[in-house]
């Protein structure tokens, strides 16, 4: 897709606030990833005027480190949240490769080991769009949430009919979420691969099933996932992604447990195994935790 704006792509401000949209579409002019730089900067720079976002950073990162380094961590995550604001935006992506390369995928062998139905499970931690890498392996997966990639987008880079990368968008209400949720079954139903996330965003979008505890901060567990699992018996494979210099390496990990006999499903384990996972995914990034910091 050649020099598209961001007009093009999203056909206006597609839920960003009216400020940081017309910021976008300045920085979307500038080559990558020049305008994600400079998004960062800002995101930094401007929680010394808006001191909450400081307050809480600097109360996430105590846990992670003192002194100086506690500073540092947490201007880090401010500046990562601007950096994946810009991601998710596509600033400065102009090409099929330049959203591409952004991206790199470990553990395939725990995806290609499932034949059937699989729910990729993801979390809001990390860089945006782990889905548009798990596509990019050449196998089909739909995507349920609440705001997708944009149709063009989609349509140029993988050349799909449209019945092999679904993107259901969920709307607000309980109607748009019940009958998306149904279209998401029949994707599993037929044997495919859904993408969704487990702390669907923003609160009350769906059910609670449970919190995890990570480090200090609760996450919200929603019951949708569930539901599908309890329907269609797919396989559950958590993927979290962090981002690596420049790269976003998505990782697929192992199956949660299937369900009992009727479909009985253990809460529990699947809360401490998600739990030991955003823990230990916590310790190793504390940077890229936005949505646990802030």
């Amino acid at each position: 897709m050649a020099e598209a704006d961001l007009e093009t792509l999203w056909g206006g401000p597609a839920g960003f606030p009216p400020r940081l949209w017309t910021l976008l579409c300045a920085l979307h002019r500038l080559p990558w990833p020049l305008g994600e730089d400079i998004l960062g900067a800002v995101f930094a720079a401007k929680a010394f005027i808006k001191l909450g976002e400081l307050r809480r950073a600097l109360a996430w990162a105590s846990g992670f480190a003192t002194g100086a380094r506690r500073y540092r961590l947490a201007l880090s995550l401010l500046a990562l949240r601007g950096r994946f604001v810009a991601r998710g935006a596509l600033v400065g992506a102009r090409s099929v490769d330049d959203v591409l390369r952004q991206f790199d995928v470990r553990g395939l062998d725990h995806l290609r080991a499932v034949s059937g139905a699989v729910i990729l499970l993801g979390f809001h931690v990390g860089p945006p769009y782990s889905y548009l890498a798990l596509r990019a392996t050449g196998r089909p997966v739909s995507v349920l949430a609440l705001r997708c990639l944009p149709e063009k987008w989609s349509r140029d880079i993988w050349r799909r009919p449209e019945s092999d990368n679904q993107d259901l968008v969920v709307g607000r209400d309980e109607f748009s979420r019940a009958t998306m949720l149904h279209r998401a079954q029949q994707v599993l139903q037929g044997g495919g691969a859904l993408y969704m996330t487990a702390d669907t965003v923003p609160e009350g979008a769906g059910r609670e099933a449970f919190r995890l505890t990570v480090h200090g901060r609760e996450v919200v567990v929603r019951s949708g996932w569930l539901t599908l699992l309890r329907r269609t018996g797919a396989a559950v494979l958590p993927v979290l992604a962090h981002l690596d210099g420049r790269r976003a390496i998505v990782t697929i990990h192992p199956p949660l447990p299937e369900p009992g006999p009727d479909g009985i499903l253990d809460l529990t384990a699947y809360r401490e195994a998600l739990e030991r996972l955003l823990v230990d995914y916590a310790g190793r990034f504390p940077d890229q935790c936005w949505s646990l910091a802030l």
